[in-house]
């Protein structure tokens, strides 16, 4: 019994000693006899624009699946261009880190620092590198490189796909260096893709509403590597419609020379799809540009086309108004709840100082009353190239009176910007609503002038004002001011028999979509005519399509709109910018 216990023991003891030399030999073949063990000094750049100052910095490490193994390493940026390093030597088992970053950031498009903090992410195999930048790219490709790595990809692949997926969903087909070695200033390819996408992203929004943009977008795109959400790829349009390279490249560089540094930033338009049919193509037109409907004065009246061309560009910088106009109006009036458009709660209060519809719209209106402004101001110039034909100038009151009368109704006592001055400046005074009012009925008084008998080739289209729109407009303002038989004069006016269906379209705004929006319709004549006859209930507005111009207007007109909407005194009117 005694002999067979010590014989127990010695094989189980054999046995133990045996399985650690295999355990120690396996050791050896995977980390020469010891776990594997990366010591690094880390340093790197935060860019959306830049982070100031301050900004915390943490390095995660990670194991192969891209899971946090506990062990962290902590800084912050030290200086305001982004900068930051990690100064000790950094002991890590793995290649693979995660760092989070959070702080206030320069905003490019807006050329000003950022009011609240935002949080940017990278993912990085370091086993090759020692400087780590985090941007926006980094940061929108986080949650699909993880995805693509649970699906079986290696970190390389999975990093190489999610950069070609993201870069796709901006039309960009250009293969970029790895996201975290690329710096807006280094002046290449890569820093301009950089640029187009945080400047596409960043567009209209402020630091909290591009904080949840980046998280829906992210969301979205960890899944398959597109975005699905209809809603999203159409916010990512308008920051694509909407970017100025040269004012964002011209904003960087003057920041960076205030602290210290002269940079070259690459210009970043043939990486925007500014017209967002998904190809980056010819018929991209930049902001940037001035084309020859651009209204320029060196070019705007020096033919007849040229004029007609400038004319043109009046419109669409009206039309870019009343879009936003509507929209705004659209969820004040709550005109959500009936699912006609798509939702989204973050504009939901039009009143709020951060809501870029009612933004937009304000500044736009300005915009485009600039351009009516420069055309009215030469007029005598249009005139002549027109063979004293006064049809374009006479649209260009009527677009001025069209503008202020909303610019009025929708903001109260607005700053008008009557004409320019000698020295080209604009003569620009806060004046009440009644007194804008009126100065719109003097503007129609010279569009009715200068409409009648018109040639056809400066009006007569639906897409251009034509008299009747002088009568229709007329009614509007004159119903606002309560002058209810006057108004009924002014619609008398309108040669309404030519339009026979309830749908019929007296003028529309043409949009770069293709498609139209109607301003004043046949529908529209009909119910300003039982407006001034006492007759008109608001729901016969509401019932019209969702995007009819008029109606937010009528519940004014009608006393109506705290009861309808729920506003309360001071919503009636809207913040100014």
């Amino acid at each position: 019994m005694k002999n067979f216990s010590i014989t127990s023991l010695f094989v189980n003891l054999i046995i133990t000693c045996f399985t650690f030399t295999l355990v120690s030999c396996g050791d050896d073949d995977a980390g020469g006899g010891s776990p594997l063990e990366i010591k690094k000094s880390i340093s790197g750049n935060i860019e959306k624009g830049p982070f100031v100052q301050g900004a915390k910095v943490t390095l995660y490490e990670l194991n192969a699946y891209l899971s946090q193994t506990g062990k962290l390493f902590r800084t912050q940026t030290v200086s305001d261009l982004g900068v930051f390093k990690f100064d000790n030597q950094l002991q890590l088992s793995s290649q693979y880190v995660e760092i989070e970053t959070s702080g206030y950031f320069y905003n490019e498009v807006k050329g000003e620092l950022s009011a609240s903090q935002i949080s940017l992410y990278a993912l990085s195999d370091i086993s090759s590198r020692n400087s780590v930048n985090v941007n926006l790219i980094t940061h929108l490709e986080y949650g699909r490189v993880k995805k693509l790595l649970l699906n079986g990809l290696d970190f390389n692949a999975a990093k190489k796909q999610a950069e070609k997926e993201l870069l796709a969903c901006f039309a960009i087909t250009e293969e970029i260096s790895a996201p975290e070695a690329i710096s807006v200033t280094d002046n290449n390819n890569s820093s301009a893709v950089l640029l187009a996408v945080s400047t596409i992203m960043l567009y209209n929004r402020s630091e909290a509403e591009f904080t949840q943009f980046i998280s829906k977008f992210s969301t979205d795109f960890a899944d398959n590597g597109m975005i699905d959400d209809v809603s999203i790829r159409d916010e990512v349009k308008q920051g694509q419609e909407h970017a100025h390279p040269s004012q964002v490249v011209d904003n960087m560089k003057e920041y960076y020379s205030k602290n210290g540094i002269d940079i070259q930033c690459d210009d970043f338009a043939r990486y925007i799809d500014f017209n967002g049919d998904g190809v980056i193509d010819d018929k991209d037109a930049s902001l940037d540009e001035e084309p020859v409907n651009q209204v320029v004065e060196e070019t705007f009246w020096s033919t007849k086309e040229n004029a007609l061309a400038a004319l043109r560009t009046c419109y669409v910088a009206l039309g870019d108004f009343v879009e936003k106009q509507l929209n705004m109006e659209y969820y004040h009036t709550k005109k959500y709840s009936d699912g006609a458009l798509w939702y989204d709660s973050a504009i939901e209060n039009v009143t709020s100082s951060d809501n870029y519809f009612v933004r937009d719209a304000y500044r736009n209106a300005y915009k485009a009353v600039n351009y009516v402004n420069m055309m009215i101001d030469n007029k005598g110039r249009i005139v002549n190239l027109c063979e004293g034909d006064l049809g374009i100038v006479g649209q260009c009151y009527l677009m001025r009176a069209f503008l202020y009368y909303n610019i009025a109704m929708l903001w109260g006592d607005v700053p008008y910007m009557g004409h320019f001055d000698m020295e080209g400046a604009l003569n620009v005074k806060t004046e009440s609503q009644e007194t804008v009012f009126q100065y719109a009925l003097y503007d129609l008084e010279y569009a009715e002038d200068m409409l009648h008998g018109a040639n056809p080739s400066t009006t007569g289209s639906k897409f251009q004002f034509s008299l009747d729109d002088v009568y229709m407009l007329r009614a509007e303002i004159l119903l606002t001011q309560k002058r209810t038989i006057e108004a009924q004069d002014a619609l008398s006016d309108v040669n309404i028999s030519q339009y026979n269906a309830s749908t019929s379209v007296i003028f529309a705004i043409a949009m770069d979509d293709g498609s139209n929006i109607p301003i004043y319709t046949k529908s529209h004549y009909d119910l300003l005519m039982k407006e001034t006859n006492g007759t008109l209930t608001y729901s016969e507005w509401k019932n019209l399509a969702c995007t009819e111009y008029g109606y937010w207007a009528v519940l004014k007109r009608l006393g109506v709109a705290q009861t309808v909407t729920g506003c309360s005194d001071d919503e009636l009117f809207f913040k100014k910018y």
